[in-house]
C-alpha cells in the first residue's frame, strides 16, 4: 500500500484549518501592568528574579507548546483514515442532506456480465456464498485501474437498504489510488473492526460518499451500514442494512 504518511503541505494545511476553528480567548493588555511592576521593583531595590526558575517557567512552557503541538498533528492525521483504494474522512456536519440521492450502481458505471466485468477490471473479487448478484457494473476511473460493482435485490438473505432499490452492494477496487471517500462528521461513527483478523471499518451511521469515475465526481447519500476491508490488493465496500457481526461473518465467508 502507499505510504499516508501526510507530507508538509498537508498537515500545514490540517493545522491552518484546526487554527480557524479554535476559539482563542482574547489576549490581555500587559504591556501597562509590567511596565508598572518593573518600576516598582527598581524603587524598591528589588533583586531581579532567579534567571534559573525563569528558565523553568520557560522550559515548561515550550513542553506545553510542543504537547499541544503534538495534538495538533495527532489530530490532523486522525481526520483521515484509508483502505486501498476507499478513503474515510472525519468532517463535522457531514451528515447527508435530505436531497441527497442514495448510491444508484447505474449513475457510476455499466452494466456489463460477471466475466465482461473480471475480464474489463482485470482481477478477479471474492464474493460471499448465497444468490449470485442481479446487476454487475464497471466502474471506470482516471487512474488507470477499473472498480466493480456487485449489486443484489432485496430478498430473506440480503435486506432492503432503507432508501434504496438494493438489499446489498459491494465495490471492489484494485490497488490504492481511492476513488471513493466517504465523509462522516464524528469519530465514533468510524469503528475499527477486524476481517480475516486484519484492520477494518465499520461506519453504522448515516453519511456522504463521492465516487470519481472518469465522468466526473458524484455525491450520494449512504442509510445503510457499511464495512470496509482489504484482501491482498483488493479492497471492498460492502454496504448492508445486515448488522456489524452478521456483515463481518459474509466478508469473511467471501470466496
Amino acid at each position: 500500500m502507499a505510504d499516508r504518511t501526510p507530507t508538509d503541505g498537508q498537515l500545514a494545511s490540517a493545522l491552518t484549518a484546526l487554527g480557524r476553528d479554535v476559539a482563542f480567548p482574547q489576549a490581555p493588555m500587559l504591556t501597562s501592568a509590567v511596565t508598572a511592576r518593573l518600576s516598582a521593583e527598581r524603587a524598591r531595590g528589588a533583586r531581579p528574579r532567579v534567571p534559573g526558575l525563569a528558565l523553568i517557567g520557560r522550559r515548561r512552557a515550550l513542553v506545553l507548546v510542543a504537547a499541544g503541538l503534538l495534538a495538533l498533528l495527532a489530530l490532523a492525521g486522525a481526520t483521515r483514515l484509508a483502505i486501498g483504494a476507499f478513503e474515510v474522512r472525519v468532517q463535522p456536519q457531514a451528515t447527508p442532506p435530505p436531497s441527497l440521492p442514495p448510491v444508484e450502481p447505474s449513475r457510476i458505471g455499466d452494466a456489463v456480465s460477471e466475466r465482461e466485468a473480471v475480464a474489463q477490471a482485470g482481477f478477479e473479487p471474492a464474493l460471499p456464498p448465497g444468490p449470485a448478484p442481479d446487476e454487475v457494473y464497471v466502474i471506470d476511473t482516471d487512474f488507470g485501474d477499473a472498480g466493480i460493482l456487485y449489486a443484489w435485490r432485496p430478498s430473506a438473505a440480503y435486506p432492503r437498504i432503507e432508501g434504496t432499490d438494493w438489499g446489498l452492494m459491494l465495490i471492489v477496487a484494485q490497488g490504492d489510488q481511492e476513488f471513493v471517500s466517504k465523509s462522516v462528521d464524528r469519530f465514533d461513527a468510524l469503528v475499527e473492526v477486524k476481517v480475516n483478523g486484519d484492520r477494518a471499518f465499520w461506519i453504522p451511521a448515516p453519511h456522504e460518499v463521492s465516487i470519481t469515475t472518469d465522468q466526473g465526481s458524484e455525491t450520494f447519500s449512504v442509510t445503510g451500514n457499511v464495512l470496509i476491508w482489504q484482501e491482498g490488493d483488493l479492497s471492498y465496500r460492502l454496504e448492508t442494512s445486515l448488522g456489524r457481526a452478521e456483515a463481518i461473518a459474509l466478508a469473511e465467508s467471501a470466496s
